[in-house]
């Protein structure tokens, strides 16, 4: 009976033991994390303007003054400079019609010979030349604020303009005459085109009388 008792005790320890070990589970298998889905913006918020970053825009970022090219010229004024070259045609390389920027003083200055002040009494103007910086020609085409002040501009820009402005040369004649409120600068170099039939032209296929008319030379 002893023994029977000592065998069923061991079973009974073996069955435990058994047990135990069965109730060991496996390591879990690792699995791929899900790629999370990426939540579309609502609509409202994509069609949203764009903002300027917190303290405004770079004043350097800002167009340079004296960049002619960051204003259109005025489309009476350049209409009337086609009229000019239709009746007088002029035959430089890369000739260009830009706007005259008047709040540059000193892009001003060389290009039409007046002050700040001065400037101050012109509305709008345009400058034609050629862009290849070597050729003595240049005509300006100015509309002033008053038509009493366009014998005042006229002078200053006939006494005041630079005419050896151009790269190893210069015009030798200059002429200036006003009609209304317009005042009409050309000066060249003799070889390229003739100041006074130019100016001739201008008149009549402009349909104007001039009002007043100066010119000069200058010793070559």
């Amino acid at each position: 009976m002893k023994k029977a008792l000592i065998c069923l005790s061991l079973v009974a320890a073996l069955a435990l033991t058994a047990c135990g070990g069965g109730t060991e589970s496996a390591a879990p298998t690792a699995t791929p994390e899900a790629t999370p889905e990426s939540t579309p913006l609502p609509d409202d918020i994509l069609n949203q303007p764009a903002t300027p970053p917190e303290g405004g825009v770079d004043d350097g970022m800002a167009v340079t003054p004296g960049d002619d090219t960051a204003a259109e010229p005025d489309s009476e004024l350049s209409g009337m400079v086609d009229t000019i070259y239709e009746a007088y045609p002029v035959e430089l390389m890369m000739m260009t019609t830009s706007a005259v920027n008047l709040g540059d003083e000193s892009w001003c200055t060389y290009n039409t010979g007046l002050t700040a002040e001065q400037a101050a009494l012109v509305d709008a103007g345009v400058l034609s030349e050629s862009m290849t910086g070597s050729q003595a020609y240049s005509l300006v085409l100015l509309r002033v604020k008053d038509e009493a002040d366009a014998q005042t501009i006229a002078d200053a820009v006939l006494n005041n303009i630079q005419m050896n402005k151009w790269v190893c040369t210069m015009a030798d004649k200059a002429r200036v005459a006003t009609f209304g409120d317009k005042v009409l600068f050309v000066m060249s170099n003799s070889e390229l085109a003739d100041v006074d039939a130019l100016m001739d032209a201008a008149a009549e296929a402009l349909g104007v009388t001039f009002d007043y008319d100066q010119s000069k030379t200058a010793e070559m």
